[in-house]
């Protein structure tokens, strides 16, 4: 079958073996799977993936021999093909999702991580095999381009659900990225008031404003401190008194901050915009050593909070918010492309004009 592989930086289109369905696993036919950050920092940054990894003590990592090639790709829509052994109640032709998670006997840890395993590839290729036992039902008016966003959408969830915010709090999203616009997507379906999101790209904004965003920013325009404060001030009149602070006078900012850019500097202007007491999330992956003010944080006496991917019962939730018709990522995607345009498509996506885009392996 066809498959990306990378190895090393080295992105190549090339004919791999079919994987075989084991034991309580199915083989299924990729419909599409959506082209994630993770996956294009591991085209860049594997080996310093794999070394954070070990500081972190994630076996799943370091464990494994990445020398010969590893097939990506771990937000998919499949249909099943054919049953493994011991395997009931998979038809063929069933549309299904997972979180991306191979359970095996064969495996150390007990399980591979599909799209980061170098021993099963992953969906950028026209077959994957999955657990039966972690399956989910794409429902019939769900397409293929919005189940391949379940997996994003769980990540947005997740990060919204770990941060403790609720209705009658505000928040700023940096970065309309498929994260970011998922985080706002979560914290509207979470009855969250007011919420701006910034980002530099017009395309982005657009979206986030489509998708329910109180303000849209261009940071490179306004001053983000200053317009947050004049859209807050009713909220939080700057004359008011906060005597649990030392009697200081409140400045009207936003009560969380989600981090869903990834670069040096921002995890920074984060600390800057929130409120005093606020809550910074970070989301977003920044590759390099970064420097934050820790004076500043002690001052305003924050609250920084990393999260990481999701639950298996967010997995699913996620899913059947599309069933239920609560959130539509439809506009989210906004290309895609088939196998051997995918190389490509992993340098392109540094256009800011682009979001989400998808693999499908059948495109012509």
């Amino acid at each position: 079958m066809k498959a990306m592989v990378l190895r090393g930086t080295a992105l190549t289109v090339e004919e791999v073996a079919v994987p075989t369905a084991g034991e309580g696993q199915v083989l299924a036919r990729v419909l599409a799977c959506g082209i994630c950050g993770s996956d294009l920092h591991a085209a860049k940054y594997m080996d310093q993936m794999i070394e954070t990894a070990k500081t972190s003590r994630r076996n799943a990592w370091y464990e494994r021999d990445y020398s010969n090639g590893m097939v990506m790709g771990h937000e998919f829509v499949a249909e099943v093909v054919e049953a493994g052994p011991g395997v009931s109640g998979w038809a063929p032709g069933s549309r299904v999702t997972s979180v991306p998670v191979l359970q095996t006997k064969e495996s150390p840890t007990g399980y591979h991580s599909i799209g980061y395993s170098p021993e099963i590839p992953g969906a950028y290729s026209e077959y994957i095999v999955m657990s039966a036992n972690l399956l989910l039902k794409v429902a019939d008016n769900v397409s293929d381009a919005v189940a391949a966003t379940t997996e994003p959408s769980a990540v947005g969830l997740h990060a919204v659900r770990e941060s403790g915010i609720g209705p009658g709090h505000s928040a700023l999203v940096m970065g309309a990225g498929p994260i970011g616009l998922m985080t706002l997507i979560w914290l509207k379906q979470e009855g969250v008031g007011y919420i701006a999101v910034s980002d530099y790209s017009p395309e982005r904004r657009a979206l986030a404003a489509q998708f329910g965003a109180s303000e849209v920013f261009d940071p490179k325009e306004v001053d983000l401190a200053e317009a947050l404060s004049h859209s807050l001030f009713r909220e939080k009149p700057s004359g008011k008194q906060d005597e649990s602070y030392g009697g200081g006078p409140i400045v009207a900012a936003p009560d969380f901050v989600f981090e869903c850019v990834g670069v040096n500097g921002t995890l920074q202007q984060a600390m800057e915009l929130v409120q005093l007491k606020g809550t910074v999330v970070v989301v977003g992956v920044c590759m390099q050593p970064d420097t934050i003010t820790p004076l500043l944080g002690i001052n305003k006496q924050l609250t920084m909070k990393f999260v990481l991917g999701y639950t298996f019962p967010e997995y699913a939730e996620a899913l059947q918010a599309f069933a239920d018709g609560k959130v539509d990522t439809t506009t989210l995607v906004t290309r895609t492309v088939n196998l051997d345009e995918l190389p490509a498509a992993f340098k392109a996506l540094s256009d800011p004009k682009d979001c989400k885009v998808l693999v499908v392996p059948g495109k012509k």
